[in-house]
Order: structure tokens, then sequence, then C-alpha cells
């Protein structure tokens, strides 16, 4: 969504000649404006993952594209089965640089991890990755992701989490009564 500013400045780019006109405007309207006539090919591009039976119930992270544009979703549902989650919109650049990092991974050479580390009672990770030429899913089982699963899973947290909160409460309910007896005593 552009705002007035924006569009006056945009105006004033296209109708006094582009360097005149965004010379006008400040330097952070000027990269407003830059960042928002990005041209972009989506390709069909989505990269997420799942954590299941991870300590805080089920987690997960999504860019994707093709239904409302760049975006990236985050979610978590806890042992109750109560889930929260939330979406914002990424600008083209914000989300080729994601997907550029996810890309070096190799992505579509990768299969089922078999590292040895990971534990019965470890997370498990499934991995669904496709642009308009591949398609994979995956999945590992480990308490911390091993190279180069961790290459997907990094840097779609860091831009899940970018300027935002926590989704939710991360102290289970448990040990809130716990601490709260503890404080009576």
């Amino acid at each position: 969504m552009r705002s007035a500013g924006a569009a006056v400045c945009l105006f004033l780019g296209f109708g006094l000649g582009l360097g005149l006109g965004l010379g006008a405007c400040g330097g952070a309207r000027r990269e407003q404006i830059a960042r928002e006539t990005q041209v972009f090919d989506c390709r069909g591009r989505r990269a997420s993952y799942v954590a299941a039976h991870h300590m805080a119930g089920e987690i997960g992270v999504q860019i994707e594209c093709a239904n409302a544009g760049p975006r990236i979703m985050r979610w978590r549902t806890d042992k109750a089965g109560t889930r929260l989650e939330d979406a914002r919109s990424l600008t083209p650049g914000e989300f080729d640089k994601v997907w550029k990092e996810i890309d070096g991974t190799g992505w579509t050479y990768l299969r089922d991890c078999s590292n040895g580390t990971g534990g019965k009672l470890d997370p498990i990770y499934q991995f669904d990755i496709k642009d308009d030429q591949n398609q994979a899913a995956f999945q590992c089982q480990s308490q911390s992701m091993p190279y180069p699963y961790n290459a997907i899973v990094d840097p779609l947290d860091l831009a899940a989490q970018a300027g935002r909160r926590q989704l939710g409460d991360d102290e289970p309910a448990e040990m809130k009564a716990r601490e709260r007896k503890d404080k009576q005593r």
C-alpha cells in the first residue's frame, strides 16, 4: 500500500524527470519508492518448514508469492491445540534475499537427513520447497539443524522475526503455575 506522500513523489518523479522529481523527496522516501516499484517475478516460489514435536508444540514458517504477492507467514500450535499465526508482506527485494539464501543450499538435491544425532524426542523438521521448475519435500530430525538444512531454517526465522515480537507466550502454562506456587511459599 502506497502512502499519499509516496504517490506525490512518484508523480513528481515521472512528471518532472526522474532525477529532478525524486530529488525533491527525502532519502527515506526515495528508498520507499524504489522498494515499491521493484519488478518482481514470482516464478511460483514457496519455501516452508514445520517443526513437529518441538518444545513449543508445532512451529512453522513459509514464504510464498503466488497467492497474495511476496509474503511471509509464521504459526505456532501449542500442545493444547491452540494455533497462533500471523503474516506480513515482503518487498520483492526482501523475498529475493531470503530465496537466494535458501536456493544456495541446493535444495533440489536435498533428501531426508541422516545425521545420526536425532533422538526420538527431538523435533522433526519437514521442508517443502518449490519454484516453477522443481519441487522438493524432505525432513530432518534433530535438536538443531545440521548444514545445509540450517541454511533454510535460519533465513526463514530471521525474516519471520524481523521487527516483530515473539508469536504467543513462550512459557508453558504449567511452568507459570509452578512459578506462582513457588512465589506463594
